[in-house]
């Protein structure tokens, strides 16, 4: 039995708890967590007394009883420097004692965990956490239901579905081995199932494939000759082929490329040379052409109006009309010089523009040429692969036709192969079907209806006494018995089986407290694991009457005496502090912040 054994937890900055921390010891006891809310006119709810419990959980398992979101965990007006140190002792089988420290921090997120005050902390938080879950050997569902119980807050034991109950019951009793031993069964059985499938199908394959060569021995002589021959004439082609190829070859000729596209470079100089002679041309002519259209404009307007000089605009005088007309002649003149300079200079560009033309069509030639070039050598090339690729075929010919003179030798030694083969997968098959039947021997072993089932039956005799002890200390009225299938039964007061639900909410929470009770002792004697320490949450706050409450305080009074607990119950009635056998743990709220205060009897 692994014993461990709560001493002390501080908290910081968590939930409503601020920067002044608030510590609370796990003494022997029964302890009340009250308190008062100054922020709402001296309420006692939302003072923070379920705090302790979710701060207790956080450090163990790394969130909060609650499933709130990380930065819903750190106080809210703070925002930062969340702490919970938690300190336990763990007493193993062999009667040694390890001191635990689990420190775990939001704002920044990290988990330290010290055994003996050495660092025990690991390379992450979840790889720490993990360790942590193994000292302690306790799932959430477990602490939840033996540890801390949120008695408002969580579905009853008998509210669960059956699946859901079966699976508690069997963590509670240490039975889950015998599921999981089952489904590793089945997943051994299913992989045996699958082998023997494969090692048939592989006999059943290999029976085929030795009707198979059996046939094939007995056309092998047949289609080695007709391969023979028909390799000889393949070889015939190719040596052919290799004749055109290596004629073909001769017929290529090789040039200069380089010489050749020297040449187009110094005609593209010289065309270029000519494209700048052809663009002067062009200007000097464009010159002309304005000069001409300026003399034609002026020989326009002489003489345009007889009266007046379009000059100096003075009347014109008999003897100054020759002198009119002697200019318009000169203007004409002028005009005929310069369209014979500028038929001239079209001359010129049209010779340069032929020569331009000459050297567009040679570099067209020059570079086709040089196009036709590459295409012979790709050409060629194609031929030296083609001609490499048959070479590789003969090479491959000749090897084929070796391989025919042993090739009925192949066959007999395919034959015996095979023979071997599917002796040795028989002999397999037959392993196969003997482990196969082991496992279902072994399989209703661990089944429901073996070893399990006599264990469950052992342990149910003790379980529902306990059950229903618990149940006539509660002053139920009813009796719950559990069989072996982990099925319940109710019977009433009236000896008539009911369902759970029949009971009033009272009623159903003494159901629920004697299931409770129950399932913290079977822990205790079934289970590898003991906790000295637990938590109620609103245990008195419920749908128990006045009697029902005495009667539960009674049960945890003797719990504390007989296994030394430390008790701690989460309360917002006054009276609640009457059960007290140990510590009053008084909780204050004020302004968002709770902290815990020295305990006064008259503290409204």
């Amino acid at each position: 039995m692994k014993y461990i054994n709560f001493q002390k937890i501080k908290i910081k900055n968590f939930l409503s708890v601020g920067n002044t921390p608030v510590e609370v010891s796990f003494n022997k006891g029964l302890h009340i967590i009250t308190g008062i809310n100054k922020d709402k006119e001296d309420r006692r709810n939302g003072v923070g007394k379920s705090t302790i419990a979710d701060a207790i959980y956080f450090a163990v398992f790394g969130d909060t009883l609650r499933d709130l979101k990380k930065e819903h965990i750190i106080n809210n007006i703070n925002k930062k420097n969340c702490e919970v140190e938690l300190e336990v002792t763990i007493q193993n089988y062999k009667k040694e004692i390890e001191k635990l420290k689990i420190i775990r921090t939001l704002e920044p997120s990290k988990c330290f965990v010290y055994v003996n005050d050495e660092d025990k902390t690991r390379d992450s938080i979840t790889n720490t956490t993990s360790y942590i879950h193994k000292k302690f050997a306790c799932t959430p569902e477990i602490f939840q239901n033996c540890v801390i119980m949120t008695i408002n807050n969580t579905i009853p034991f008998m509210a669960k579905k059956k699946q859901e109950k079966r699976k508690f019951i069997e963590d509670i009793f240490n039975l889950s081995v015998f599921s999981d031993m089952l489904n590793l069964l089945k997943t051994d059985v299913n992989e045996k199932k699958k082998t023997f499938d494969i090692e048939t199908t592989k006999y059943d394959e290999g029976i085929k494939t030795l009707t198979a060569f059996e046939k094939q021995k007995n056309e092998a002589i047949h289609e080695r000759e007709r391969k023979h021959n028909k390799y000889l004439q393949r070889q015939k082609d190719n040596e052919k082929e290799l004749y055109e190829i290596s004629e073909k070859l001769k017929k290529f000729k090789n040039i200069d490329t380089e010489a050749t596209k020297k040449n187009i470079n110094l005609l593209l100089e010289a065309d270029k040379k000519i494209d700048a002679d052809i663009e002067k041309e062009r200007q000097i002519r464009a010159n002309k052409l304005a000069q001409v259209q300026q003399l034609n404009k002026q020989h326009t307007s002489i003489g345009t109006d007889e009266d007046v000089c379009h000059v100096c605009l003075r009347k014109i005088e008999e003897h100054d009309r020759e002198h009119v007309e002697s200019e318009k002649k000169e203007l004409k003149k002028q005009m005929a010089d310069l369209a014979k300079e500028i038929q001239d200079i079209l001359d010129v560009e049209s010779n340069l523009q032929e020569k331009s033309n000459k050297i567009e069509h040679k570099v067209v030639e020059l570079r086709t040429c040089i196009h036709q070039y590459e295409l012979d050598q790709q050409q060629k090339q194609n031929l030296i692969l083609r001609a490499k690729q048959v070479q590789g075929w003969q090479q491959m010919l000749e090897q084929d036709i070796k391989d025919l003179e042993v090739s009925t030798q192949s066959v007999d030694k395919s034959l015996d192969d095979q023979k071997d083969k599917i002796a040795q997968i028989k002999h397999q098959i037959e392993i196969i079907k003997n482990e196969l039947n082991m496992l279902d021997i072994v399989k209703f072993v661990v089944s429901e209806e073996g070893v399990k089932s006599y264990v469950v039956k052992k342990i149910l005799k003790l379980f529902n006494s306990k059950l229903a002890y618990y149940l006539k200390k509660m002053d139920a009225n009813c009796l719950v018995t559990f069989n072996e299938y982990f099925e319940e039964e109710i019977i009433d007061n009236k000896s008539k089986p009911c369902s759970y639900f029949n009971f009033s909410g009272a009623e159903r929470k003494n159901i629920d407290l004697a299931c409770l009770f129950t399932f913290m002792d079977m822990r205790r004697l079934q289970g590898d694991i003991c906790f000295n320490f637990s938590v109620y949450d609103e245990l008195f706050d419920s749908s128990l009457d006045e009697r029902g409450v005495e009667l539960v305080i009674n049960i945890l009074k003797e719990r504390v005496e007989k296994y030394k607990e430390c008790i701690m119950v989460i309360s917002h009635r006054k009276e609640s502090i009457k059960a007290a056998t140990g510590e009053i743990i008084f909780l204050e709220k004020s302004n968002g912040i709770t902290t815990r205060v020295d305990f006064i009897e008259s503290t409204p």
